[in-house]
């Protein structure tokens, strides 16, 4: 009998042991990011919109895809800088849908007012009844009311894909040069950093917007260090952000990475602020 309390009192202890460890792990979860479940409720809202899932599947479906990428992140290594950025894209995409959505419903309302208008006119031409013309004046001005609607749904969708694609550009021989000075990388380095994000992700949308344009990534360095050796970071340079392009959702075949080395250098290698400026990748949307 004293054997067995014995065993009992063991598996009590064991158990409390157990009970304990579990609380403090449990204790110790880094709770999700709130801008990650703020973009999740912003999707769902779309996604649950008939207007938005059969007018904007496609915006709908990226939203879907960067949210995705977002959640993973915080699943695999609770990136945070990472969630934020890929929560802030979400929101924007979601808002891109809802725009394109508002913008397609107000051209089917305008269109459908427009002929329901001409199909009065003609009844009023026929009938010279001024019902006719009270109801034909009626449909036009809700013909002017859907066109405005239509017009403000589409300036709408304009100003957030500027918001998006928006980039500091200048127009050359060459076509449009977007210029990422040399904040993209840590010196003798080709990983991007963190900060740098937030272009790539506009370049990122700029042309997943104009899913025609192409773009050449020229990789450059300043004089130090032997001409081999800077030839080599220039072009893993301009392949690591081809490749941030790519994992983003542009086609590969949209985009080239050529390094150039200290060749071209845009300011003096005599002096560390002119250095910092030949350290740079130059974005070159051809003509």
């Amino acid at each position: 009998m004293k054997r067995q309390t014995r065993h009992q009192y063991r598996w009590l202890v064991l158990g409390v042991v157990g009970l304990l460890g579990a609380m403090s792990w449990g204790c110790g979860a880094q709770p999700e990011p709130i801008v990650l479940e703020r973009a999740r409720t912003t999707y769902k809202q779309a996604a649950e919109d008939e207007a938005v899932v059969q007018h904007a599947p496609g915006a709908l479906r990226d939203a879907k895809q960067v949210l995705s990428r977002a959640e993973q992140a915080w699943r695999s290594d609770k990136n945070a800088v990472e969630v934020e950025h890929l929560s802030y894209v979400t929101k924007q995409r979601v808002a891109i849908a809802q725009a394109k959505a508002d913008h397609k419903v107000a051209e089917a309302d305008w269109q459908r007012l427009s002929r329901e208008r001409e199909l009065v006119l003609q009844e009023a031409r026929i009938q010279e009844a001024e019902q006719a013309r009270r109801e034909a004046e009626q449909a036009r001005q809700e013909a002017k009311q859907a066109r405005a609607k239509q017009e403000e749904a589409a300036k709408q969708l304009a100003m957030l894909q500027e918001q998006l694609g928006a980039l500091q550009a200048k127009a050359t021989s060459r076509g449009t040069v977007l210029t990422l000075g040399s904040v993209l990388f840590a010196p003798g380095q080709a990983t991007l950093k963190s900060e740098a994000l937030q272009n790539l992700y506009s370049l990122v949308t700029f042309m997943q917007e104009d899913s025609e344009r192409t773009a050449i990534i020229e990789g450059y360095t300043d004089n130090v260090g032997s001409d081999a050796l800077n030839l080599d970071l220039s072009q893993r340079r301009a392949e690591a952000v081809r490749g941030f392009l790519i994992k983003n959702g542009v086609n590969g075949e949209r985009v080239t990475a050529r390094g150039y080395g200290e060749a071209s250098p845009v300011a003096s290698n005599d002096t560390e602020a002119g250095r910092q400026q030949n350290r740079r990748v130059e974005i070159v949307f051809p003509k």
